[in-house]
């Protein structure tokens, strides 16, 4: 852990360092390849302590609730991986059942539960109809049939990373996790990243990955789709 936490500050300073030059040449700091999948600019999340928040408006070390084998818990936001507050973005809106509504980017991963009981993450262009997801009713889990699906304009969207990999969306389960086949994989490689999220937490530094960065996507995000082109290219989706 000490050596990933190494690691991960030289990567910091290095990223400030060269930051800074760019910005001396000129060169925009939110430029890249990287496609990202979020949730839209008009979703909410629910608090540890009962209330709303518009996920927006998330800031770092936000208690909220989310998944952690099946059972609705509480998590930390520590990491925001994509954000545009003004940016129109096609996404796809689709209500259950239940009434519940979710809209996503294409590549975005949604739990779905398979026919055999087991959890299968499908990134949103695959859902289909009578898919299930899984919805909280008075704080527990039961899967609902997706009955209608959109596609929208929307304008903003955010891409919230919790310490569980996992959020509450509009009351209902959603990955941390897009662009990437497996969810479980992603959490895996974010691991020295919560490490040394949970470590800085215990000195006078509150916000390590600097979450109030301008609108784009989060260097450490290009940093991790690169290592992950390079070690498991099967792994990503790409759009």
């Amino acid at each position: 852990m000490l050596i990933f936490t190494i690691f991960i500050a030289f990567l910091l300073i290095t990223n400030k360092i060269n930051a800074a030059d760019d910005e001396g040449k000129g060169a925009s700091a939110s430029s890249t390849d990287v496609s990202v999948g979020c949730f839209s600019g008009d979703s909410s999340v629910l608090l540890v302590n009962g209330g709303q928040k518009s996920i927006g408006h998330l800031r770092t070390g936000d208690r909220l609730l989310a998944v952690d084998h099946f059972n609705i818990s509480s998590s930390e936001m520590f990491l925001m991986l994509d954000k545009e507050t003004s940016k129109i973005v096609m996404f796809y809106t689709f209500t259950t059942a239940s009434n519940h509504q979710i809209s996503l980017t294409g590549l975005h991963l949604m739990p779905i539960a398979s026919s055999n009981e087991k959890l299968l993450y499908i990134a949103a262009r695959d859902i289909q109809l009578g898919d299930q997801f899984y919805v909280s009713i008075n704080n527990r889990l039961e899967t609902s049939p997706i009955v209608n699906i959109t596609n929208e304009l929307k304008q903003g969207y955010f891409a919230p990373l919790t310490m569980t990999g996992t959020i509450l969306v509009n009351n209902i389960y959603a990955s941390c996790f897009a662009s990437v086949t497996n969810h479980e994989l992603a959490q895996m490689f974010m691991a020295p990243f919560r490490w040394y999220y949970q470590l800085m937490r215990y000195t006078t530094v509150t916000d390590p990955f600097d979450n109030n960065h301008s609108d784009g996507i989060h260097w450490f995000v290009k940093l991790i789709y690169d290592f992950m082109s390079f070690l498991q290219p099967s792994g990503l989706q790409v759009s």
